[in-house]
């Protein structure tokens, strides 16, 4: 997986800050995280409730990231994350992940059928 990130956020990907969140954070939290891999892709899943309806938790997904030409791979561990989220009994699966492509024709391929639009102000 970090050797995936240098490759393909060359400029702005922070390999030891990554290293330390999954070993700190996402492998030490089994119910909240699912992180999986492929050969040339990997994503990252989690789980989040807010305090008025916690028994309804989202899936959003925070990572996912492929080789150049292995997308078919991300789709894959994307689809994984979908069934992961029905076990879970989520209300909602978000495709999030921070990147510079256009992942709509992802999201379509998958069934997503609503754009969510977040107001944001960047700094």
């Amino acid at each position: 997986m970090l050797e995936l990130g240098d490759r393909r956020y060359p400029d702005r990907y922070d390999r030891l800050a990554t290293e330390m969140w999954m070993r700190n954070i996402v492998l030490k939290g089994p119910m909240m995280f699912l992180p999986i891999r492929s050969d040339h892709a990997f994503c990252i899943a989690m789980l989040s409730t807010t305090p008025w309806t916690p028994h309804t938790p989202e899936c959003n997904v925070t990572l996912v990231c492929a080789d150049e030409g292995k997308m078919w791979q991300a789709i894959m561990l994307l689809r994984a994350s979908i069934e992961w989220a029905r076990r879970r009994k989520c209300s909602l699966w978000r495709l999030s992940s921070e990147t510079d492509f256009d992942l709509e024709p992802i999201a379509l391929k998958l069934g997503a059928t609503e754009a969510n639009v977040r107001w944001q102000l960047r700094l």
